[in-house]
């Protein structure tokens, strides 16, 4: 990512280049049928997996972790291990990307902002991988 910094008038410009590539690996959330309940019981799991995978990120993520560098349009791609997981494969995205909002790591999951969803059967391993990139053309941010 580059980031320039200037200051004229008082206001900071940040020029901020969109290839911009987040990698995490999170655990496996529950499936959207739990956590989309009408009932207290959905949103314990919620919670958990929301912890689960801050603990996680602690553990194993990148220091410092790479919140807010993803402010327009963006492509995600979703690895989950077949093996680990008893649910379909699309049953996953919605709290993988709820918590990716939740926590900043991208601004929205409206079509606005998420331009491309790819989920696919990933590699044996204990978490899932995801890969973030930013697919606008670079351009300014003004800050105070």
């Amino acid at each position: 990512m580059l980031v320039l910094q200037f200051h004229r008038l008082g206001l900071a410009c940040l020029f901020v280049s969109t290839a911009i590539h987040i990698t995490l690996d999170l655990p496996i959330p529950p499936s959207v049928n739990r956590i989309r309940r009408v009932d207290w019981a959905g949103d314990k799991k919620r919670r958990e997996f929301y912890l689960r995978s801050d603990l996680f990120l602690v553990a194993h993520g990148p220091r410092p972790p790479p919140v807010r560098l993803i402010t327009g349009a963006f492509e995600i791609r979703i690895q989950i291990p077949e093996s680990l997981s008893g649910i379909d494969l699309d049953n996953h995205a919605k709290a993988l990307l709820d918590y990716l909002v939740s926590r900043e790591f991208i601004p929205d999951d409206a079509k606005r902002y998420l331009r491309r969803l790819v989920i696919e059967w990933g590699s044996p391993t204990p978490a899932c991988h995801i890969t973030i990139k930013g697919c606008s053309n670079e351009r300014t941010v003004m800050v105070d």
